[in-house]
């Protein structure tokens, strides 16, 4: 049984440029944005959402674009985490310093003034400590998706991508 997944492809450059091309091969179901952000909007059925991706991912590669990532709404500030909980930006920043509650808030994944964390892992955090609502199944496909598809770009040509491949069944 297939489902009709919909989800945002991050690409390398204007898929304006191919439109009729990615009209042709997906079926009026690609829908090109651009020049900036250049995104390309996908319905797919499929069996499953990975499933649903990596047929996207095959699709828009075939006319030229490459697929650099999948948009996402997981990088998230302390301000961002605090106004998806209903928390006030201060309790957040105390818990995200460990000044305040259980300690083990994930760590940013950049440093500094303007630090940005993973929403799925500081839902799932609130939703262990907290009982929050934690990320939905979506929320962590996505996430994971997205992270597996820029290390893929990132490697792209790389021999060292087969070896770093192992690290996801590790």
């Amino acid at each position: 049984m297939t489902t009709p997944y919909e989800f945002t492809l991050v690409v390398d450059r204007d898929p304006t440029e191919v439109a009729d091309h990615l009209f042709e091969v997906g079926h009026g179901d690609y829908v090109p944005e651009g020049p900036s952000p250049a995104l390309v909007h996908v319905l797919h059925e499929a069996t499953t959402l990975a499933a649903a991706i990596v047929t996207a991912v095959h699709i828009v590669e075939a006319v030229g674009l490459a697929v650099v990532g999948l948009k996402s709404d997981d990088l998230v500030s302390v301000k961002e985490i605090a106004a998806r909980l209903g928390r006030t930006y201060e309790s957040v920043r105390l818990l995200a310093a460990g000044q305040r509650g259980p300690g083990g808030f994930p760590a940013p994944l950049s440093d500094g003034q303007w630090a940005l964390y993973s929403w799925t892992e500081v839902a799932d955090w609130f939703a262990t400590h907290y009982g929050t609502p934690g990320p939905t199944d979506w929320d962590r496909e996505v996430t994971a998706a997205d992270h597996v598809i820029r290390a893929r770009h990132i490697l792209a040509g790389d021999e060292l991508r087969a070896e770093m491949a192992q690290l996801m069944s590790a």
